[in-house]
């Protein structure tokens, strides 16, 4: 069974600590969510997983490969990629040398997510919602056993959220991993197996068993204490 291990992981920008011992396990067929204030290390944690960050303590990942949504979805305008040609780099066909079967998931993945008419749009004329719609269904397409999501859907509405949370649900009811950071505790508490809440340390949460010390800790019947207007 893949898996990821991290023992007392401690990590530092510019000599100032930003994760301090941090111990977790994400096991195959697990959705965490991840949770806590801006600044609290979130970001940090998943590139680290990632292998985007340098760190000199061993991070273990048996996961054979890893689809990825970064919070922030930007568009090079001097690199004119259409919305169909984004999402089909999922596939990740070397050489980019795609077989029909790749393009007919890069669709169905598109499908998915209500994009199919964008198709042929190119990435700098999309709203930043829009974009990031196109970079899940890209981590989609790659069929991977493993997605993490850095807030995919904080440039969403909340019935676009609604849908892509759904259908994380339901690529997890598949087998998928899911690591997500998302501040609508409500929402997650509705998908989640687990959930850690990270500021420079971390606590960890099974669910359902552990979600009234959960709220009590971190949250309201909303969101985040701190952060919730309802």
């Amino acid at each position: 069974m893949a898996e990821i291990k991290i023992e007392n992981l401690c990590f530092s920008y510019s000599g100032e600590r930003v994760l301090e011992n941090i111990s977790l396990q994400v096991k195959q067929g697990d959705f965490l969510g991840i949770i806590g204030a801006n600044g609290g290390g979130k970001s940090t944690l998943l590139k680290i997983i990632l292998g985007l960050l340098p760190c000199t303590q061993k991070i273990y990942n048996s996961f054979s490969h890893i689809g990825y949504v970064p919070q922030h979805a930007s568009a090079n305008p001097f690199f004119p990629l259409s919305v169909f040609e984004c999402v089909l780099m999922g596939a990740l066909s070397p050489r980019g040398q795609y077989a029909q079967k790749d393009r007919e998931r890069a669709l169905e993945s598109m499908k998915t997510l209500k994009i199919e008419h964008l198709k042929n749009k190119k990435m700098q004329e999309l709203s930043g919602g829009q974009r990031q719609k196109v970079l899940i269904a890209r981590a989609i397409c790659t069929q991977a056993p493993l997605i993490i999501l850095d807030e995919p859907t904080a440039s969403l509405d909340q019935a676009s959220t609604q849908e892509i949370f759904s259908y994380l649900h339901h690529l997890n009811t598949l087998g998928v991993t899911i690591i997500t950071i998302c501040h609508d505790l409500e929402l997650l508490l509705e998908v989640s197996t687990h959930i850690a809440h990270l500021k420079k340390t971390l606590s960890f949460y099974s669910i359902p068993r552990d979600c009234q010390k959960l709220i009590e800790d971190f949250g309201c019947k909303h969101h985040l204490k701190g952060e919730c207007d309802v």
